[in-house]
Formats: structure tokens, sequence, C-alpha cells
């Protein structure tokens, strides 16, 4: 086979450099690109953790303090703001501290890692998204609607005897269900709301109520057929994922963590409440009241239930709880204020027992303490904290809402 010569070998070469350089040009041209982007990214982050402007408008004060996507991109757009004006404007980013910097305040566990359980609640607690601005997504309902339907739920739970931690899951199922949802019918509001009870109580109960049992509580506004239809496409919108921290279960965490000095055993009590059932029930009230407000969605359980426990309790045990800083909490804090005066005025944190149910397991039993008057109540003294700090004190007063009896005028309520 006769060689090839010199000249040929040469513009072959020549060729592969060519080629070679050309390749290693779009790579540095694809990192100079990503560099940039990342740059921008973190520029906009940056703004994004600014301080921005209060709304004027009074639906505020008990809505999402987060804005929307279109509102994001606006606040992107604008260049940060002047120091001077930072009196004017409230701190948008309510998780200043990275969930790795919180310290693990579990003891050391015989069964797992105490560092891995708590970064894997810690991380559970940011998955399970509820969008606080998911009534955009749905024209006909309104926040009074889910406040009803919560306090009806209530009322079911105290009927069945079912525990706080299924009720907490029912709502959980809803705001989700309406966050990864769209245009939701207010006649379907009801069904939404007992189906999401429903998965709850065969999730968490021992001995759940039959299906009969929740379809006869609505007055015949839901059969079973529809119960189990709904089912289905709930299960599909949720993706399976059933398992939340709700809020009922970081305040069962952080009392235990309280009463870690007075446990015998503190390996293995640790698995087993053992607590003040008056200091839970305290609260567990709080929380039922703040849980009706759909301004709640905008803050994560474990705030809730921290900021909940500041309240209460004290701050100081309420920080060394839950790893959080002081600023982290502050925006829950103030919002959650006229909530607690609600409470600690009207006196309703007391403790009620029922037949066949056992006094060490009373406190987990869902109550009907509060309802849409408490509600009403709490959201007025917001109206006027936030009068009182603006020039024109004309705000208007909210309606009146009559907590339903039965399934029926729960109904009537939400349509």
């Amino acid at each position: 086979m006769p060689r090839k010569s010199s000249k040929a070998q040469g513009q072959k070469k020549s060729g592969t450099t060519a080629v070679i350089i050309l390749n290693r040009k779009r790579k540095a041209e694809e990192v100079l690109e990503g560099e940039t982007m990342l740059s921008k990214r973190r520029h906009q982050f940056q703004i994004q953790n600014q301080w921005v402007p209060i709304s004027e408008d009074t639906s505020i004060i008990t809505s999402a303090i987060i804005p929307s996507q279109e509102a994001d991109r606006q606040l992107c757009n604008q260049s940060p703001l002047d120091p001077s004006q930072h009196s004017q404007y409230r701190f948008r980013n309510h998780f200043t501290t990275p969930i790795s910097l919180r310290p693990c305040p579990l003891p050391s566990l015989d069964w797992a890692d105490s560092r891995e359980v708590w970064m894997a609640l810690l991380k559970k607690d940011t998955l399970y998204y509820r969008d606080p601005q998911f009534l955009t997504r749905h024209p006909m309902l309104q926040s009074k609607m889910r406040s009803i339907l919560l306090d009806w739920l209530t009322e079911v739970c105290e009927v069945y005897r079912l525990h706080r931690e299924t009720y907490y899951l029912a709502c959980d199922f809803i705001d989700r269900f309406l966050t990864n949802h769209r245009d939701a019918v207010k006649q379907q509001l009801q069904l939404i709301g007992i189906t999401s009870l429903f998965i709850a109580a065969k999730a968490e109960e021992i001995y759940p109520p039959k299906l009969a049992d929740f379809a006869y509580v609505t007055d015949g506004a839901c059969s079973e057929e529809e119960i189990l239809q709904k089912e289905l496409v709930m299960l599909k919108v949720l993706n399976w994922d059933l398992t939340p921290v709700t809020v009922n279960a970081w305040l069962n965490l952080y009392l235990q963590l309280l009463n870690m000095e007075n446990l015998e055993d503190q390996e293995h009590g640790f698995i087993f409440p053992q607590y003040s059932a008056h200091a839970f029930i305290q609260i567990a009230t709080l929380l039922d009241l703040v849980l009706l407000d759909i301004g709640s969605l905008q803050f994560t359980y474990s705030t809730l239930a921290t900021t909940a426990i500041c309240h209460m309790l004290s701050e100081n045990v309420a920080l060394s709880l839950s790893g959080y800083q002081k600023m982290d909490i502050s925006a829950c804090h103030q919002w959650m204020l006229p909530f607690a005066m609600t409470v600690n005025e009207m006196g309703l944190t007391e403790l009620r027992y029922f037949p066949n149910i056992s006094p060490d397991d009373a406190h987990n039993i869902q109550m009907h303490n509060v309802g849409m008057e408490h509600l009403e109540l709490a959201q007025s003294k917001v109206l006027a904290m936030a009068s009182q700090s603006r020039s024109s004190p004309d705000v208007g007063k909210l309606g009146v809402l009559t907590p339903p009896q039965s399934g029926k005028k729960c109904q009537e309520s939400l349509v």
C-alpha cells in the first residue's frame, strides 16, 4: 500500500487541530454563558431578599406576604432599595437561617442518627409546599370559604373523636390539592374537604369511621361514590405524598424536647409523648385558630409551631427548641399576635375529656374550641392594629359568618 505524502499528513493534522480548537472555544463559550446565568440568578436572589413595601390593601394583612411570580419578576428588575428607606418596608425572606445551620436539638438515639433525623424533618418541612396565593387559580373560591370548611371539619372530628393529627393532615391535603389544581368550583369544596378527612383518617386512625359515616355527616351533599371518585383525583394530584410533618407533629416534638429533663429513660422514653397536656392544649388552640386564616400558608409548619410556643410560653424556649433565630420568626410573630391576644382574652384553652377516651389521650382529640366568631375577632384586631399605624382609620368591617352545624348548612354557606 502506497504511503501518504507528508503534505497530506500535514493537512490532516492541521484539520484535526482546528477541530480541537473549535471544540475548546465552544466549551469556553458554554462555561462563560453558564457563569453569566449563575451570576444573574444570584443577583436576582439578592434582590428578592431585599425589603418590599407593605401593601395599602387591608386584605393583604391576613393573606400571603410573598408576592406572585409576576411581582417577583418586576421586583428583579428593580434596583436595590436605599437603606435609609428600610423603616417603611418589611423583610420578605422569612427563613434567613439555612437548614444546614439550624442546630439539632434531638438527643442521641439508639435507633438512628439524631442529625440525620433532624435534617430529614427540616427538608420535609419545605418539601410539602402550600401556595399562599392559590386562590388566584380558583376564581370561584374565597378565603372565607376555606375558613368555613376547616371550621366544619373540626366539628366532624369532635363528633367522631378523631385525633388532631388526622385533622391537620386533612388541612394539608386540602391546601396542597388546591395549590396543584385549577378552577375548583365552590360546589365541590365540601367534597374536597370530606375526602381529605377520609384519606387522613385511613392513614392516621386505628379505627377510622366508615365511608358511609363521612357521607352521612355531609347531610346528603356528598355521596359515597363521589367521595371515592374524588379520592382518586386527589391522590393523583397530591402524587401520593401523604406524610407531611404537620404543625401538630412539630408541636409534639418541641414539647417533648422541653420535657427531656423529666424523662427517666431519655434514650428510649423520647419516642413516647410525655409532657403537660394543659400546655399542649394552650398552644394547640392557638394553632387551631391560626390555621383557619389563609395567611398561615405563608409560613412553614415548624415556624408556626415555634411562634405559637413563643406567644404562649417563652421566646427563649421557642428559639432553643427549634434552632431558629429571632429574625427568622419575627414576621410570623407579628402576624400571629392578634390571634394570640384573642385566645388569651377569650379563655379558650380548657381541656375537655370524652367518654371512652383515656384521659392521657384526651388532649390528642381534635376539639371545636375555636370557630368563625373567634377568627373574625382576631381579624378585627388585625385591622385595628393596622389602622393605628396608618393615617386613614377607615377600614371596612368583616362580614359576620355563622359556623355551620351540619353538612347541609356548610354546603349552603360555601355556595
